[in-house]
């Protein structure tokens, strides 16, 4: 299970972590190496421009990667 939190995107106006675009989709890859049975659940994110860009990114990744 990936518990998505996309607000540890870089452009999160509370981030910590500062995770970029690229980074969701290289996170979204390391997942879909695990092999199935897979569930990703989307949490967290406040609302930015980047938000979309960052889940597309993650679950392009994943899909890549499978």
């Amino acid at each position: 299970m990936l518990a998505l939190g996309l607000d540890a995107s870089e452009h999160d106006p509370l981030a910590a972590l500062k995770i970029t675009t690229g980074g969701f989709r290289r996170i979204g890859e390391a997942v879909a190496r695990f092999g199935p049975p897979t569930v990703i659940v989307q949490e967290g994110g406040y609302l930015s421009d980047i938000l979309g860009a960052n889940l597309t990114a993650t679950l392009r990744g994943f899909e890549a990667a499978r």
